[in-house]
């Protein structure tokens, strides 16, 4: 199956190859470009811009980054696709906005991951980090997405600006509208912007509805002052607010999110010193998440006798605040980065459990409460410090990063069997080192061979600590927390070569992490806790195993066919394994025991996946058309020790124009899925109650409007 995906491709690559070698061209058409990081040089780093999402009909940022080389997402409905970055995911990544300001989310099901909190529209560009080496901005464990949304130097452009977003999306029957308005000087600026979104239920390639509308609103605001050439001191607030959310692949849905994020920083650069940069940063986040099953067929019908109907409702409030300050400077051929962070983060919640049965023509109530986590704070305190040093074609950085992570919870569960603690939320200190080496040496004035080796580590989050029988994985288990987590440790390396001969520039990168006390969950005997959601087949309870072993590569070309024409290629693939995992067995449907097994696939790990993208830009007309094919193969190679399914092979492609009539205005229309193929990636979540996956929109016809003056 793989053959026969890649071979539309692959005849494309060879036919447009030949045209580039008899064309001259000077245009490059790059999707995603990598680039070099200020004292972190020679990373696997890519970045999107903003020109890129703005004028696409994408409707969160997750929906974006499935379009980067070997980085995929979860998708549980229409919106908040969770990122996967080479097999790791979840507190795996760090993902965080400008300097480090940390969002926690609500859902204990991240029906609301980090980047859900943020605006597409509000993105000045976005930088990927596949490893653990970006660490001046907090535990960077396997990988790291850091969301700019700080204006840039530009926004200090003297007079008056407005910049309007419109998009209509015919699948869904969606419409956004964002609008922002600036003020500035070359000493100050202030700018407001705001948006809402409105998206109804999106059909599949069978014209089958699934239920995924959603509502979003967003309201923000930035102020800047310069002091001279030298200082500049900004602040700034972003208000997000979702309002009924629904998710066929979850247990409940999201009525209300209100998400509040307040940050300020300060930089100043010596005047007579550029290379001296003071950095000082803050702020505060506060997130209010509450779901319910009350959108779900069942809620409201009348009970039938002698069954019962269970509504559940569950309400989040967590918070994140920290600092940060940075000084970087150079001395002979040297320079330096040297820092320190903080941050606390809190969460508490509920959930509230109602049963209405009705016998004998009676009706009968029970209701039950649980903490889904009684007021836990994790504290992580961090210092860094880099160096970065060149001689000729041999460039060396290094960065070392210590934290120590605390953390705390007034639980007060105590799960005590057979002389055995299972459960104890008690204060918990632990220190972590992590270190990065990344080096490059240039084989010729075009071609740069890189190798970079880090280890990262990471603490248990929220949800791994403290969680409380609730089924929050894709396998219906019931999950414990584990407050006495052992560290997880990446050990991990990356060799890559780039090259520039001309027409084609292409880059590939190959990969090997080792992951020790991987955090997995595995079966608590029945004895020691039942499951309490229904339908769970057990409970896990989040614990550390030996090892976990991912690799894989990247690669990616650009083609530059005539002064006008460009071609980019991209492909990536993950294989990943435990070498030594539990497996849970069953007779009759039941729990019988667990028996352990080897070499068996990590679950949840994205097939391989290879992207091609074609466009023209015809200059009279002011148009230019983009014609992009994805191929995804099989994905057969899944876990039995989570009787993991497998994924068949798909092939989609993408069309769409923009024009535009002045430098002010452009517009975007075209299809996706053009020939409305009903599919899903593999790792898209079972529909509630079944076992069949959530499936991907089909066709998807848009017009995305921008003016901006």
């Amino acid at each position: 199956m793989v053959k026969e995906l890649l071979l539309p491709l692959g005849l494309i690559l060879i036919s447009l190859i030949s045209i580039a070698q008899t064309t001259d061209s000077v245009f490059r058409l790059p999707v995603f470009e990598v680039i070099e990081s200020p004292l972190q040089k020679n990373l696997p780093l890519s970045r999107i811009n903003a020109s890129q999402i703005e004028l696409i009909p994408i409707n969160d940022l997750g929906e974006i980054l499935r379009r980067e080389s070997n980085v995929s997402g979860i998708r549980k409905g229409g919106y908040a696709i969770d990122p996967i970055v080479r097999g790791y995911r979840y507190s795996q990544i760090n993902v965080f906005l400008d300097d480090g300001i940390h969002i926690e989310g609500g859902c204990p099901n991240r029906m609301d991951p980090v980047m859900s909190h943020v605006e597409p529209e509000l993105i000045q560009q976005i930088e990927i980090v596949k490893g653990p080496y970006l660490l001046r901005y907090g535990p960077s464990p396997s990988a790291s997405i850091r969301i700019k949304t700080r204006p840039g130097e530009k926004a200090f452009k003297k007079g008056f600006g407005v910049k309007s977003i419109t998009g209509y999306d015919a699948n869904r029957n969606g419409i956004k509208q964002h609008l922002s308005i600036s003020q500035s000087n070359e000493r100050s600026f202030i700018r407001v912007s705001g948006g809402i979104k409105n998206y109804g239920n999106y059909t599949d390639g069978k014209e089958r509805e699934w239920k995924s509308s959603y509502q979003k609103k967003d309201i923000s605001a930035d102020i800047g002052f310069k002091a001279g050439k030298s200082a500049l001191t900004g602040f700034s607030y972003k208000g997000s607010f979702g309002r009924d959310v629904l998710f066929p692949a979850l247990p409940m849905d999201e009525i209300e999110d209100n998400t509040h994020i307040f940050s300020g920083y300060y930089d100043y650069s010596n005047p007579k010193k550029p290379d001296q940069i003071l950095s000082l940063s803050a702020y505060h986040t506060r997130v209010f998440h509450l779901m319910d099953n009350s959108f779900r067929p069942q809620y409201n019908q009348i009970v039938p006798p002698n069954t019962g109907l269970m509504q559940a409702v569950a309400s989040v409030n967590t918070s994140t605040s920290g600092g940060r300050i940075a000084f970087t400077h150079a001395c002979d051929k040297f320079k330096y980065s040297h820092g320190a962070d903080y941050r606390i983060t809190k969460k508490d919640g509920t959930r509230n459990m109602l049963m209405i049965m009705e016998m004998d023509g009676q009706l009968y109530t029970s209701g039950k409460a649980f903490n889904l986590w009684k007021e836990s704070v994790i504290n992580n305190s961090g210092v860094f410090s880099g160096v970065e040093w060149g001689h000729k074609q041999f460039e060396v950085s290094s960065v070392l990063r210590l934290d120590l992570n605390q953390a705390s919870s007034n639980d007060t569960l105590l799960i005590l069997r057979n002389e055995n603690t299972w459960f104890e939320s008690k204060p918990v200190d632990q220190f972590l080192i992590s270190v990065a080496v990344n080096s490059s040496y240039k084989l010729s004035e075009k071609t740069t061979i890189s190798i970079g080796i880090a280890r990262g580590q990471r603490s248990g989050d929220m949800q791994e600590r403290y969680i409380k029988f609730l089924a929050t994985g894709y396998d219906r288990y019931d999950y414990l927390g584990n407050p006495d987590l052992k560290p997880e440790t990446n050990f991990q390396t990356d060799l890559m070569l780039t090259s520039n001969p001309g027409r084609l520039n292409f880059s590939v990168n190959l990969f090997r992490s080792q992951i020790s006390n991987y955090i997995t969950g595995t079966l608590v005997p029945p004895a020691v806790a039942r499951p309490v959601s229904q339908g769970a087949p057990g409970v896990k309870q989040f614990n550390n195993i030996d090892k976990a072993v991912l690799m894989g590569f990247e690669a990616s070309a650009d083609f530059t066919l005539s002064t006008q024409s460009g071609l980019s290629f991209s492909a990536g693939y993950t294989y990943a394994y435990f070498p030594e995992i539990e497996r849970i067995t069953f007779e009759n449907n039941q729990i019988s025991g667990t028996e352990m097994i080897k070499n068996d696939p990590i679950p949840e790990i994205p097939a391989f996946e290879a992207m091609l993208s074609l466009s023209h830009q015809f200059v009279r007309l002011k148009i230019k058309p983009v014609l992009s094919l994805r191929a995804v193969a099989d994905q057969n190679h899944v876990s039995l020790a989570a009787y993991e399914e497998s994924t068949p092979a798909y092939l989609i492609s993408d069309f769409f124009v923009t024009y535009t009539p002045i430098k002010q205005i452009s517009i975007a229309a075209g299809a996706n899925n053009i020939f409305n193929n009903a599919y899903y990636d593999h790792l898209n979540r079972r529909v509630l109650g079944s076992t069949e996956k959530l499936y991907e929109p089909g066709r998807t016809l848009f017009i995305n409007l921008k003016i901006e003056f």
